[in-house]
């Protein structure tokens, strides 16, 4: 029997998807790296199925990602008013 976990706070944080021919067959929330090792274990059993592994965990606060500014350079984005000769 499995021990009985203290009451959680947060979500499970780690996802497993199985796919089989490139069509998802199987999807399991887990709430360790190790119950999501066990999952693709159990999962692969299959012939032809593979997993995808996601970390659920890290999760981004306003301000983590910086926003463009509209004095931001973009590559690639100069505009040439005169036409090059070609060679």
């Amino acid at each position: 029997m499995r021990p009985v976990r203290e009451a959680r706070t947060e979500g499970p944080t780690v996802e497993v998807v199985a796919f089989r021919d490139g069509r998802e067959v199987a999807r399991e929330l887990c709430d360790t790296p190790e119950d999501a090792a066990l999952a693709v274990e159990r999962l692969t059993e299959e012939p032809g199925v593979v997993c995808q592994v996601d970390d659920l965990s890290v999760h981004h606060r306003p301000g983590d990602i910086r926003e463009p500014s509209p004095d931001d350079e973009v590559p690639g984005d100069e505009y040439d008013p005169e036409p090059q000769e070609s060679r």
